[in-house]
């Protein structure tokens, strides 16, 4: 059968990283996001290695733009059988400057975005008796610091979404997951904004993706629903050290 995933926000960063390997791995690629330029240089960088990619420019927040781009890579490249729901919006922003717009924009994105990617290939998936579904969370996913209430209330509706896909359709044959990415990704912005901080502070774009690798190639017999990556640095301690005497 033939291997076709699907990557959100494939345009740009951890995502262009995510379709690429996937396509190392031996994927027809669909490719989802609002920018066909950015989404073209992901798609030259696959075919360029030997991959092949389909370019869909689509609003992930906008349901019948998400079932256009589905039945569009269903039909030029085959049954979806590995979609990754990457795509997010980002904002920090103190509470009481949070406009409606803004917190209507993170729940589009970030909990609408995966729920009407999901519920367009997850039924057939089933139907076929397989497929993955993975769901790319962000460091305040569960924290819930200062300034991401709109974010941490989205990604955390995220969260509730692919567990209940996980209990829906995992007894169907189809792995629903949940990688937690606890920490900065290494990338040339995030070192721009860091220039002091060791490398090995930030999450490896590499391990995230061996990682989904890692969770479409597991057994039916040893699935794993939530799976955390962070750096060491992140491990404090969270008790107060004990003062001298």
């Amino acid at each position: 059968m033939a291997k076709i995933g699907l990557v959100t926000g494939a345009g740009r960063g951890i995502g262009r990283d995510i379709a690429q390997r996937l396509a190392r791995e031996g994927y027809a690629c669909g490719l989802i996001a609002r920018t066909q330029s950015q989404l073209e240089e992901t798609a030259d960088l696959i075919r360029k290695a030997g991959g092949k990619a389909l370019v869909t420019p689509t609003d992930v927040s906008k349901r019948e733009q998400v079932l256009v781009a589905v039945e569009r890579v269903e039909k030029e490249l085959g049954p979806i059988s590995v979609l990754i729901n990457n795509a997010g919006a980002y904002l920090r922003k103190p509470l009481l400057e949070i406009t409606e717009e803004d917190f209507d924009f993170q729940l589009k994105v970030n909990a609408y975005g995966p729920f009407f990617c999901t519920q367009a290939v997850v039924g057939k998936m089933a139907e076929r008796g397989g497929g993955t579904v993975i769901f790319v969370l962000g460091s305040e996913t569960r924290g819930g610091p200062a300034q991401y209430s709109a974010y941490n209330a989205s990604k955390l509706a995220q969260r509730a979404i692919a567990e209940s896909v996980a209990y829906e359709f995992m007894h169907l044959g189809v792995h629903a997951a949940s990688l937690d990415v606890d920490g900065a990704v290494d990338s040339p912005r995030v070192r721009e904004a860091m220039p002091n901080t060791d490398p090995s502070h930030f999450v490896a774009p590499e391990a995230i993706c061996n990682e989904i690798v890692h969770l479409i190639n597991q057994p039916k017999s040893s699935w794993t629903f939530q799976v955390d990556l962070r750096s060491f640095v992140q491990w404090r301690p969270r008790a107060a050290p004990k003062k001298k005497t």
